[in-house]
């Protein structure tokens, strides 16, 4: 295939890469931290930088948000105007690929499978068209790596050096994991600076302008690193009220700074999720290309006929697998993110894959043609077209791997392209503003969504995993994006539900299900309704008289449904009924098992001397939310399923004795779940006999 051809073929693939991004970029779906870089933008297109309401500076992404600033100024805020710095970022970074592969593989061959990968991989596509720091900082990375590695083995100079630190340093400011790579990185260029000096003769780093160099790199490195470490602020956790570190150990000092970073510990477990990310369905061949890839280029180490393809393949593949271990051995928890994978392993891992399937195509000629290995070892780069020795078919053969990588990524990748949203926590926000009343409140686990949309965010509602400020007019904790007060209790509910004449609280299901404690989760249910959902988002409102159910149950039953769940006790005060004759009724269960094949209903009737019901309240339990995790977990701890029906009495009810029943059944055929030892004849527990006088 000839060279204008070839370039042809990457103008097309950079097309498809830039309309799979701009597929995603346009379906509505938002990953949860997206909220928080776009206010980042939208308070530095306000105020010149990235201080968030709270008084923050948001140093995690930098540049994008100096990016999209921008953008926001000349269009207003959008969510999808907000995302284009990292689309052209990600286009950038598939570009980049194939330069990069082209001269760091060298052969444009090597370079064209890069391309194509990086057109195509999925976990590019998302990333590409989110508001966040990750594609912005993969593409800085990638050429950060690349001009050092062209600096210090493959053609050292230099600028390539100078130019590598810089783009590193912009890495860091634009994702501030990326200071990990610094000793990985370091100790990659060592390896290969050692295996190559014996066959390349590298001298440079004996020169006496070295020493202006390192010092230039050294600073450039102490700010990169003097920024990441000091974004890493001491926060309260909920527990620490006092003051103190939200990390390991005490948090001040120098010792207070490791233990933001390191934790050493030696364990397949620590390692399994990375290895993971490379062993699933998407990537697993690509795993093994980049694995052999590694492998011959160790061969020709061993056996003294190292290239430098070869060498710059090993640092490639020491960067990876170092990177790996870093993450899994050394680091603490915060660090210790597969998503972090991206950035600081996707960029070697997909050139190796590339320089793997390169080396498979260009030796299988040979094979086929029983072709004797050539005897100038010289090193040369390819042309733009197909490995050499081809009789026949050379255009085909040139293009088969990018068919088979087209073939094994293009059905993942539409799907990410094509997918749409069907909302989120955006949807819910700009619907709340919809129905917002003078006097209303919000809570939310997610302030910084609730400022974007709203323009406030009352409370900041999460337990056990809180990083806050001490505000120190208020001394109350309050969250680092908004400074949202912190509500981390059930009595912290329960005042602020009594304070507020109606509170809205926005909270995804997963979060509501993982953030806080069973009774926090059953008193939102009890004094809250449901208003709406949007993906798995859910926006509840308080009722008018809110009231909190008691912990422990006043009356104990033991009511067993089926072995499915048993109704333990009640607690009920009619004393208590609202000025709208509400009164509250709550319902103690225990499961016995997880396995509810179908969703039940509570029935709760009030039953006059003549068996007629005269008032009733049927509803699922966490209003239809109950999953078998969720039951499961509570089994476990032993924990109260705690449940509640509001019981809305008639006007001038008649004098006499009511009886008061409560059960299960099947809202499909209205059959009722059987009671084991059944005494009323029914199906249904009778909790206690009521007089009106």
């Amino acid at each position: 295939m000839s060279t204008k051809p070839g370039y042809f073929l990457i103008l097309i693939l950079l097309l498809a890469a830039f309309a799979l991004r701009l597929g995603h970029l346009l379906a509505g779906i938002f990953h949860i931290d997206e909220y928080i870089s776009m206010l980042a933008a939208q308070m530095t297109a306000q105020k010149g930088a990235p201080f968030l309401p709270s008084g923050l500076l948001y140093h995690q992404g930098l540049l994008l948000s100096y990016l999209a600033a921008p953008l926001i100024t000349w269009t207003g805020f959008r969510e999808e105007i907000a995302r284009w710095p990292s689309l052209l970022a990600g286009v950038l970074a598939v570009a980049a690929f194939y330069q990069v592969g082209r001269r760091t593989l060298r052969t444009s061959f090597a370079g064209l499978l890069a391309l194509t990968l990086a057109t195509f991989d999925p976990e590019m596509i998302l990333w590409s068209a989110r508001m966040r720091m990750y594609a912005l900082a993969s593409l800085l990375m990638l050429l950060g790596f690349y001009f050092l590695l062209q600096g210090v083995l493959l053609h050292p100079h230099r600028f390539g050096r100078l130019l590598g630190v810089a783009l590193y340093l912009a890495a860091i400011l634009t994702h501030s994991v990326a200071v990990v790579a610094l000793p990985v990185w370091s100790l990659a260029l060592l390896i290969g600076l050692w295996l190559g000096q014996r066959k390349f003769k590298f001298d440079w780093y004996r020169q006496k302008p070295v020493i202006l160099e390192l010092i230039i790199a050294g600073v450039l490195l102490a700010v990169g690193a003097a920024f990441a470490v000091g974004g890493q602020i001491p926060f309260l956790s909920p527990d620490a009220a006092g003051g103190g570190s939200s990390g390991n150990g005490d948090g001040s000092g120098l010792a207070g700074v490791f233990n933001k970073f390191l934790d050493p510990g030696f364990s397949w477990q620590r390692v399994d999720d990375f290895i993971y990310v490379y062993t699933a369905a998407e990537y697993w061949p690509l795993l093994i290309l980049a694995a052999l890839s590694f492998g011959l280029a160790l061969l020709a180490v061993i056996r003294g006929r190292l290239t430098r393809r070869d060498l710059a393949v090993i640092c490639l593949g020491l960067v990876f697998l170092l990177t790996i271990a870093e993450l899994g051995l050394a680091l603490t928890s915060t660090w210790r993110k597969t998503r972090y994978l991206f950035i600081l392993c996707h960029p070697p891992f997909l050139l190796l894959a590339a320089d793997g399937l390169a080396r498979v195509f260009e030796k299988l000629p040979r094979l086929l043609t029983s072709r004797p290995p050539a005897t100038d070892r010289r090193e040369r780069s390819l042309p733009l077209g197909p490995p050499q020795g081809i009789p026949l078919l050379p255009t085909i053969y040139f293009l088969l791997p990018v068919f088979l990588i087209v073939a094994y990524w293009a059905s993942p990748a539409l799907s990410v392209a094509m997918a749409r949203g069907t909302g989120g926590y955006h949807t819910i926000f700009k619907w709340v503003e919809s129905q917002w009343q003078e006097g209303d409140r919000v809570m939310t686990v997610h302030p910084s969504a609730a400022y974007l949309y709203l323009g406030r965010s009352d409370y900041y509602a999460t337990q056990g995993t809180a990083r806050v400020f001490a505000d120190d007019e208020s001394e109350e904790l309050v969250d680092r994006y908004v400074g949202s007060t912190l509500v981390d209790s059930v009595e912290g509910l329960d005042k602020v539900l009594a304070e507020s004449p109606r509170l809205w609280f926005v909270v995804d299901n997963n979060r509501l299900f993982s953030r806080y404690e069973p009774l926090f989760i059953q008193q939102v249910f009890a004094q809250m309704n449901v208003q709406r959902q949007d993906s798995g988002v859910l926006v509840f409102l308080s009722q008018p008289y809110p009231r909190p159910i008691p912990a422990e149950p006043l009356a104990e039953l033991h009511a067993n449904f089926s072995d499915l769940i048993e109704l333990g006790g009640y607690s009920l005060d009619l004393a208590a009924a609202t000025p709208d004759r509400t009164v509250q009724l709550a319902l103690y269960w225990r499961p016995k098992t997880s396995q509810i094949r179908k969703p039940y209903k509570v029935f709760v009737q009030l039953r006059d001397g003549q068996n007629q019901t005269v008032a009733q309240a049927d509803h699922f339990i966490y209003e239809g939310l109950l999953s078998g995790g969720t039951l499961g977990q509570l089994k476990d701890q032993g924990e109260w399923l705690r449940d509640s029906a509001d019981l809305a009495l008639p006007e001038n009810l008649p004098p006499g004795a009511y009886r008061l029943f409560a059960g299960l059944y099947d809202p499909a055929t209205l059959e009722r779940v059987p009671l084991v030892a059944d005494s009323s004849g029914e199906n249904a527990v009778l909790l206690e006999t009521i007089s009106n006088p």
